[in-house]
């Protein structure tokens, strides 16, 4: 009769070995500090040294229009919760239920500083504000456009106050 190996003990143990090797950790040394730097110490690289922030913030004038918006006409809500020096805008719009926004950016357009938020739902298939905000009457005003019924409506928002 021939006998073979057992392996299930041999597995666990090599298991074990690794488990116990891996729980191990070799502290590392702490550096010693030096009062002047040797001629075998490398040179400090710009790398190393933390990055400038970078401004991605829009004109004031965009973010005036961050917030929730009413559709003076209608249950209709816009919400822009932020946008960058890019020209994207983060947009969310309700009627009441959420409706999927494609598309929303900010532009210097001829009537001054835009939003455009671009609508893509069933029953808004393109669907598009084009708004600018009135800062004296803290409204956004400006152009509905659904392009399924071939039609475009003047629209005004007023800022919601208190939102849930």
């Amino acid at each position: 009769m021939i006998s073979r190996p057992c392996r299930s003990g041999t597995a666990f143990f090599v298991f074990a070995l690794m488990a116990g090797l891996a729980g191990c950790s070799k502290q590392e040394p702490a550096a010693k500090t030096t009062a002047a730097p040797t001629a075998a110490a490398p040179a400090a690289t710009p790398a190393a040294a933390p990055a400038a922030p970078v401004d991605n913030a829009p004109p004031p004038e965009v973010q005036r229009m961050v917030g929730r918006w009413l559709r003076s006409d209608g249950t209709y809500a816009l919400e822009i919760r932020g946008a960058d020096k890019s020209g994207v805008v983060q947009a969310g719009y309700f009627n009441p239920k959420s409706i999927n926004v494609s598309r929303a950016i900010w532009m210097r357009g001829p009537e001054g500083l835009q939003v455009i938020v671009e609508l893509n739902d069933v029953g808004y298939p393109g669907a598009t504000y084009v708004l600018s905000h009135d800062a004296a009457e803290d409204r956004l005003v400006g152009k509905y456009n659904q392009p399924q019924m071939g039609q475009s409506f003047d629209v005004d928002f007023v800022r919601q106050k208190k939102f849930p």
